[in-house]
């Protein structure tokens, strides 16, 4: 059984190192030298705005009009900055050592189709230019985007813009009770497949008994014995099922959700929402966060409630009254007899489950 449950906690590990490897990277950076334009991403996804900093490493100030001195290029063609982007031209000081951000929101709307684009700017110590590429999303992320992405992130944006302060807190809040709403029929269906598995153990007793020694022979028996009984030996796994893509869209719209280019994705009707009106910070605690003091204590307190609801929903059948399902080998080691052996499942529910989720609470943004 220690075997199992390792195996088990190694597999979840395998899968945070593999998540953890897909998302975004911070890129190394040189630092230039005299007064130089800097993209953050050379390549990134539509619909990206890009984000252009000047640096100013010489040892006076620098004074930047937005407009005149700075070229957009897309495709090696210019894009002429019109009456409806005039908010982008402003005057920026740069001072001696200093970095300044170029603010691209005003003009988002350029930088959602493909392609190269180039950023071309005069200074007196002559012209630099910094290059991006924006790609096209792939047909598969275009279908995880409008099937999960899109309604969350609406949902989201709803709620913040009827609730108080426009808090993301409260939100958050809001969708779990709807989730846990949402999951009460699921949830029904797995405690009353878990009582009809402790019903049928003397059956399952009484097959590993009559064909002692064939594990082949045993495994079919309970595969039939548990369809003919109605009973789903991995139905206590639906609930991780169910919640890990909902903790990766979570992942993705929370730590985005002041994001400006989340006003792509949403519908008409939201569509004068000002992301930059989103409370981020709820009980005194920044909700994009990830890990530090609050990450600890945050997946410390999930871990527990999590340990806590599934002792109690175990209660009316202990782990350790379950029958005993398992046969000694000389060198003192016990193996079970089932592929499907209800103890280790629940021993795993009980302890492994638990750890699960309070490790990935870790490495999640606090308001996940």
């Amino acid at each position: 059984m220690k075997d199992r449950l390792l195996n088990f906690l190694l597999a979840f590990a395998v899968f945070l190192i593999v998540f953890n490897y897909f998302l975004p990277q911070p890129e190394q950076k040189s630092t230039p030298s005299g007064i130089a334009v800097t993209v953050a991403e050379k390549s990134s996804t539509v619909p990206h705005i890009p984000v252009v900093s000047v640096t100013n490493a010489t040892a006076s100030g620098f004074v930047l009009d937005t407009c005149k001195d700075i070229e957009i290029l897309k495709d090696y063609r210019k894009i002429e900055i019109d009456a409806p982007f005039a908010a982008f031209c402003k005057t920026v000081t740069v001072a001696p050592g200093a970095k300044a951000d170029i603010d691209l929101s005003v003009i988002a709307r350029i930088f959602e189709n493909p392609g190269q684009y180039a950023f071309k700017m005069k200074s007196p110590e002559g012209e630099s230019v910094a290059d991006t590429t924006l790609e096209p999303r792939g047909t598969f992320r275009n279908f995880l985007t409008e099937l999960f992405y899109r309604p969350i992130l609406n949902l989201f944006i709803f709620l913040i813009e009827n609730l108080p302060g426009h808090s993301l807190g409260l939100a958050i809040i809001t969708i779990t009770i709807l989730i846990r709403i949402a999951l009460l029929v699921p949830q029904h269906h797995i405690l009353v497949s878990s009582r009809k598995m402790q019903a049928i153990q003397p059956k399952v007793k009484e097959i590993q008994k009559k064909h002692e020694g064939d594990q082949a022979k045993i495994g079919i028996e309970l595969m039939e014995l548990y369809k003919r009984e109605g009973v789903n030996p991995l139905g206590s796994c639906l609930p991780l099922l169910i919640q890990m893509p909902l903790l990766i869209v979570l992942y993705w719209v929370i730590g985005g959700i002041g994001d400006p280019t989340n006003r792509f994705f949403l519908y008409s009707f939201l569509s004068n929402f000002d992301p930059s009106t989103v409370s981020t910070v709820f009980l005194g605690m920044e909700l994009k966060s990830i890990g530090g003091i609050a990450g600890f204590v945050l997946a410390a307190l999930v871990a527990f409630f999590q340990w806590l609801q599934i002792k109690l929903s175990l209660a009316r059948n202990p782990v350790a009254e379950s029958p005993k399902v398992f046969e000694k080998k000389e060198d003192g080691t016990l193996v079970s007899e089932s592929p499907f052996d209800p103890q280790v499942m629940n021993v795993f529910m009980l302890w492994g489950m638990p750890a699960m989720i309070g490790i990935s609470t870790y490495f999640f943004p606090a308001g996940v």
